[in-house]
């Protein structure tokens, strides 16, 4: 009876307790449910409106800050793989020059001023624009949204503007009509000419574009494809196009001397032109010289018969590594023209890092080179009329060597120099002159887009290695390959 008894009273206690143990199950099911549920909600809203690109680069979360200092981010494009991190020190350099292009975007044509309010670019200009705006995305200062309206508007104005004779872009362009203009900005109804040179550094950057952003790629195939290279591309040279203002003749000038010829070259022989003389640095036309027992290379062509002087500055051979990478030519010569700068402060005790600039105060655009035209040290318009009381310590030249050469003792003192060549308001200045004079206060769009790609640089290395590695690169209407092979 008591056995009886007791297994009433289980069978009851049972009875009891299992509609909490059904109730329980049921809740852990719903709250399971649920956190799938917004989950998956996440997922879709993380991957709403990227790039193919980037969805099938990586399955690691994404941050938009550009991670620590040497802690390289999880990739987000399957060719753009960081190789190092940012420090915050980076990002706020980055910052400074991202508000020059705040300031001088125009949103009607998409292009940037080249100068600090001045409503005129070239295409070299318009090619570090480009790159600004790729690194300031990348970096997280502008929206997925903004990035595509500032690379839309370009595209459409450098789709639908008028070209110089029918052929490839004029030299300069008014940036709030995208008409042609002269270097006064007036609006000419011939145009003035092509440089070749200029249009090898936006073919740079619409190829990074196309390569990091695949839905660009025809469009920016398109432009390059609406230019005749019939007459800026021969017998593996380049050629600009001059307009003679009193004839209204064409006429046709070999462009390019040892150091922005090979950067550029290398540009076009990326996008399948024959570019065996200009993409070499072993040229005919290579020569060298000794300053502070450093060996120096040079262009021996005699600018007064062709009328082009050789500028050795510090921005043609950093922009070839930071685009193009180290080779067995370059690597030397880059590695020399780091130690050239050095030296000269070693034995005179002057901050030395120099380049073309704008500057202040007329005649508004000089070359401080390493050497030009028979001189060391040499700083002239591109007239050859000097001003050596206008050196100074260029701010993309001391940047650009400092991010090559980190572990140098040099590197600090470059540094140091131009720190605080900057407003915070309108980016960062050319430079530092070399007499006391103070800070070289011109502000411009090549100054601060090249502030921004060596930290893309840094990040990721050389962009075309990068693209190369991954078969991205941009080519164009086969109609005209086979012009060139006539």
């Amino acid at each position: 009876m008591n056995e009886q008894a007791n297994s009433k009273k289980k069978e009851a206690s049972y009875k009891r307790y299992l509609p909490l143990l059904i109730g329980s199950i049921i809740g852990i099911g719903i709250v399971a449910w649920t956190s799938y549920q917004v989950q998956q909600s996440r997922l879709q809203q993380s991957t709403e409106g990227r790039d193919m690109s980037e969805l099938f680069a990586s399955n690691k979360s994404h941050s938009n800050s550009a991670g620590m200092c040497g802690t390289p981010e999880p990739a987000v494009h399957a060719c753009f793989k960081a190789k190092s991190g940012l420090c915050e020190e980076d990002l706020q350099a980055a910052r400074i020059a991202w508000k020059y292009y705040e300031n001088n975007y125009q949103p009607k044509t998409g292009l940037v001023n080249s100068a600090n309010k001045y409503p005129s670019t070239t295409m070299w200009d318009t090619g570090s624009a480009l790159a600004a705006t790729i690194a300031a995305h990348d970096f997280g200062f502008i929206e997925k949204k903004d990035f595509d309206d500032r690379i839309v508007a370009l595209i459409k104005t450098l789709s639908t503007m008028r070209l110089f004779n029918g052929e490839a872009p004029n030299k300069v362009y008014n940036t709030k009509t995208g008409e042609m203009v002269d270097y006064r900005n007036k609006p000419t109804e011939d145009g003035i000419g092509v440089s070749t040179l200029d249009l090898a550094r936006l073919v740079s950057w619409m190829n990074a574009l196309a390569c990091k952003y695949p839905k660009f790629n025809t469009q920016a195939s398109k432009v390059l494809s609406r230019w005749n290279y019939d007459r800026l591309i021969d017998k593996g040279q380049m050629y600009g196009l001059a307009l003679d203002p009193v004839s209204k003749k064409v006429r046709v000038l070999q462009e390019g001397r040892l150091g922005y010829e090979q950067y550029a070259g290398k540009v076009f022989k990326e996008l399948g032109f024959d570019q065996s003389v200009a993409a070499t640095y072993d040229n005919e036309f290579r020569s060298n010289i000794d300053i502070y027992d450093v060996p120096i290379a040079f262009d021996s062509r005699d600018p007064r018969q062709l009328g082009a002087y050789n500028y050795v500055v510090t921005e043609s051979y950093g922009l070839d590594v930071m685009e193009h990478g180290y080779d067995t030519e370059n690597t030397s010569l880059v590695r020399n023209i780091y130690d050239v700068q050095k030296e000269r402060f070693k034995r005179t005790g002057i901050v030395t890092a120099v380049s073309e600039d704008n500057v202040d105060r007329k005649p508004y655009f000089i070359y401080n080179t390493i050497f030009t035209a028979g001189l060391p040290w040499n700083t002239t318009t591109d007239r050859g009329v000097q001003y050596n009381d206008l050196k100074s310590v260029s701010t993309k030249a001391a940047l650009t060597l400092a991010l090559l050469y980190p572990e140098d003792e040099y590197t600090q003192v470059l540094k140091s120099q131009v720190e605080s060549a900057y407003d915070p308001k309108k980016g960062w200045y050319s430079g530092v002159y070399e007499n006391g004079n103070g800070y070289n206060k011109a502000t411009t769009a090549n100054t601060n887009g090249i502030v921004l790609s060596t930290l893309l640089f840094k990040k990721y290395g050389s962009i075309y290695e990068l693209c190369n590695a991954c078969g991205r690169k941009l080519r164009l209407d086969p109609s005209i390959y086979k012009r060139q092979l006539k």
